[in-house]
């Protein structure tokens, strides 16, 4: 089985300093939740709102850093953090491409996509254990649309499949559950944290699709399969699901060890 997503590309000459890896950090959704539990830099404009710093010694972390999150979701939404500083917006997200394939019975590719609802995730639960190395999260995304190309070839059930077309759709009551396991390592005499292992759960309640030109474009058809997709819905993510969990994982991993190399323990979880 081959997965693979791309998330479109940062400039990475924006990053000046480790000061502003807080902030990069928080540009996606998942990357928001994943990275700001790692990242506690200060902000290096003094005009900027404040952001709340959280300390390695804090008694209630977890808490501090959801706080922390929450204190900055209304800016991540634009991107505009000040009038300094600016980080892709969330609002609407960006991806290259998805891809899927499990065989000759299931191929799909997503490209193009832009996806809106992103901002409005709701942190359920964050457990951040330093001594352990072991942060766990959940959370909500209630409406997620989404508009791009797509590319498959399936079989559903004893129905065959295919198209190449415009793609629109709705992902509704989106859960995750991510665990990453980080661990230190020695650089240059300093001391670093990268991640070991990253496992992402996804759970999509109610998913509706609009593929065009499906069956060649075919308009009896491409009614007929759509209307098909969608009364199996539960079948087609199911399908989809693993594929998608695979790539958040292993894209946000390599994600975030770019980002956490540029700065040390001490720097990424102060006294």
């Amino acid at each position: 089985m081959k997965y693979g997503l791309e998330v479109q590309p940062y400039d990475g000459s924006q990053i000046l300093n480790n000061d502003r890896v807080w902030l990069f950090v928080l540009t996606w959704w998942c990357d928001t939740l994943l990275f700001c539990s790692s990242s506690s830099f200060r902000f290096p404009f003094p005009s900027a709102p404040s952001v709340k710093i959280c300390s390695r010694n804090d008694p209630e972390l977890s808490r501090c850093f959801i706080e922390s999150i929450n204190d900055l979701k209304p800016r991540l939404a634009s991107g505009k953090i000040s009038d300094d500083f600016q980080i892709p917006p969330m609002e609407p997200l960006a991806l290259s491409s998805i891809n899927m394939d499990r065989g000759a019975e299931f191929k799909v590719t997503f490209s193009e996509l832009l996806v809106t609802g992103t901002s409005k995730f709701n942190i359920e639960n964050l457990t951040a254990n330093l001594e352990t190395l072991i942060f766990d999260f959940n959370l909500l995304l209630p409406k997620l649309s989404f508009k791009g190309k797509y590319n498959l070839k399936i079989k559903l059930l004893l129905l065959n499949l295919a198209g190449a077309g415009d793609l629109k759709g709705v992902f509704e009551n989106t859960r995750a559950r991510v665990k990453v396991l980080w661990e230190k390592y020695m650089k240059n005499g300093k001391e670093y944290l990268r991640i070991n292992k990253l496992l992402v759960r996804l759970q999509i309640e109610n998913g509706r699709f609009d593929m065009k030109d499906l069956f060649r474009g075919d308009p009896v058809l491409n009614q007929a399969g759509n209307q098909f997709i969608n009364e199996n819905s539960r079948l087609f993510l199911d399908e989809l699901t693993p594929g998608l969990e695979r790539s958040l994982a292993e894209t946000f991993k390599a994600m975030a060890n770019e980002i956490m190399q540029r700065a040390t323990f001490d720097e990424s979880f102060p006294a």
